[in-house]
């Protein structure tokens, strides 16, 4: 990706009508930016709403069985702080 970027100021460098890409922003202290410091510092889920979700979602007509399998599996990534 370093290359793409390198190609591109090279190019706009020499030919008029091309623009510089845009500054790459990262982190000098280490801290995360983006999606990524808000999926960390996300609002705890309330915990009865998470509990009976899978089986709320067992209800749903056709494909419910396949939902509540994503929402455990999508719970247990909300309540892993560490990503």
């Amino acid at each position: 990706m370093d290359f793409i970027y390198r190609a591109h100021e090279w190019l706009a460098d020499r030919i008029s009508w091309v623009q510089y890409p845009k500054p790459r922003v990262r982190s000098v202290s280490g801290h995360a930016l983006g999606f990524k410091a808000r999926w960390q510092t996300r609002p705890p889920m309330n915990k009865a709403f998470a509990i009976c979700l899978p089986t709320l979602l067992l209800f749903v007509s056709d494909i419910g069985v396949y939902l509540s399998i994503a929402s455990v599996i999508f719970l247990f990534a909300y309540f892993n702080r560490r990503w």
